[in-house]
């Protein structure tokens, strides 16, 4: 995507919001709002052996409602945050996430869809130890449907002060569909996260976002072709930032931890301490919700960052895509290494 980084030139920076805090940093009665535009019934399992050209058996271990901003909603609540989960849902599958999500007292709104929901599927060879996750596309939404999705987050409480857009699009819905979305909370001073891949991904920079997340893969789409040490990364980073691709930009670098760049010009890096990896699904977003509930609590971008790192290294060494609990990502956080 070469032209991505020309098109930012004609951005002015991202909008920052206004937001009240009470004497020890908190947020007074925040509300944190996800969208999953693709949203998933994940199926976890395992087996002995994985079979070619015959019968695998596999043992139902686990099953859990999903996509990128299902998954943050669910780590936030379980933070102690208020969180507020919109979702398009279709089918059996939508009907099982619902129940999942009341089950959990989790707010939420589902949007109706005439698709079904998708089915994704982790399966662990305990033989091997090795693991498997297959994710499928999900199916088309309607543009009725779509703009459903987008009148529901107009319609959100103004008490919201963070809105997270994670996870992919679903075919139908237009490249801007999120870019949209920004634009329109930013003007009501909405601090947007963005954890999206794909064609969703350079419309929505420079639109108001206020944290993007990206993997090496999406830094190189947008430009970066060096030699993938922090201190080039963070040189194309800053400049997206000037060109107002974010007011914070994030690249994960995997056991390496992650890299930000920052409008004031900070440029940080935080390592994890190393863990044992009992399964990477769900790491993504435990690092952005680590990330949210440590900006809504008041600490600084810095703190966040290091807390993002802690919360993915503590998912990946635990079953499951959920965040363990706080005192194990404490008990990493303190260990993270920082630079500058």
């Amino acid at each position: 995507m070469p032209g991505v980084i020309t098109s930012l030139s004609a951005c002015h920076g991202s909008r920052r919001g206004t937001y009240r805090r009470t004497e020890t940093g908190g947020v007074i009665n925040t509300i944190i709002t996800t969208l999953t535009m693709n949203p998933s019934l994940d199926l976890y399992g395992t087996t002995d052996h994985l079979v070619e050209d015959a019968k695998t058996r596999c043992r139902e271990v686990g099953r859990e409602p999903g996509g990128g901003g299902i998954n943050v909603a669910r780590n936030l609540h379980v933070l102690g945050d208020r969180v507020h989960a919109v979702f398009p849902g279709g089918g059996s599958c939508g009907d099982m996430i619902e129940s999942m999500l009341r089950s959990e007292s989790i707010s939420y709104e589902r949007i109706p869809v005439n698709n079904p929901t998708r089915q994704n599927l982790a399966l662990t060879e305990t033989s091997t130890g090795r693991m498997f996750h297959f994710v499928f596309p999900g199916e088309e939404i309607s543009e009725r449907e779509w703009r459903a999705c987008q009148s529901a987050i107009r319609h959100v409480s103004n008490k919201t002060r963070y809105l997270v857009l994670s996870g992919s699009l679903p075919s139908g819905a237009p490249d801007d569909f999120h870019a949209r979305l920004a634009s329109e909370a930013s003007t009501r001073s909405i601090r947007v996260i963005l954890d999206t891949s794909g064609r969703a991904l350079g419309p929505t920079l420079c639109a108001g976002v206020y944290l993007a997340k990206l993997n090496r893969k999406e830094l190189a789409q947008l430009g970066y072709s060096g030699d993938w040490q922090p201190e080039s990364q963070l040189a194309l980073m800053s400049e997206l930032v000037r060109k107002g691709a974010a007011e914070l930009l994030v690249v994960t670098q995997g056991d390496k931890g992650a890299l930000m760049a920052t409008a004031d010009g900070q440029q940080l890096q935080a390592i994890p301490p190393p863990v044992e990896v009992v399964s990477h699904v769900g790491a993504g977003d435990s690092f952005v919700s680590l990330m949210v509930h440590s900006l809504n609590q008041g600490r600084s971008e810095a703190d966040a960052l290091a807390y993002g790192v802690a919360g993915a290294a503590a998912a990946i060494s635990t079953p499951g895509s959920r965040i363990p609990a706080q005192t194990r990502i404490d008990e990493l956080f303190v260990q993270v290494r920082r630079s500058p």
